[in-house]
């Protein structure tokens, strides 16, 4: 398989768990935010996407706060990587 279809098949993969997200979020217009504010959960395959995941689904949804958890100590410099538009080399 080559590099570019792995790509492909990633980002397809991750567009569809943005996708998702956004549904598992998604609530009627009149109604209000539980006080807890909207939580979901995204379980994926290591070096799969999550964090970009998680930053693109907080930004489609105009998110004020966007909490992740993974157990690697990097994964704060890579959301944060991530948020500001860099790319892991892979």
């Amino acid at each position: 398989m080559s590099t570019t279809n792995r790509t492909d098949q990633r980002e397809a993969a991750q567009r569809e768990a943005i996708d998702a997200v956004l549904r598992a979020l998604e609530f009627p217009a009149r109604s209000l935010v539980p006080e807890r504010g909207l939580r979901t959960q995204v379980i994926m395959a290591t070096g799969s996407g999550k964090t970009r995941v998680a930053v693109r689904s907080a930004q489609e949804l105009h998110a004020a706060v966007c909490w992740s958890s993974c157990p690697r100590s990097t994964s704060r410099a890579d959301r944060d990587r991530v948020a500001r538009g860099g790319r892991r080399g892979r």
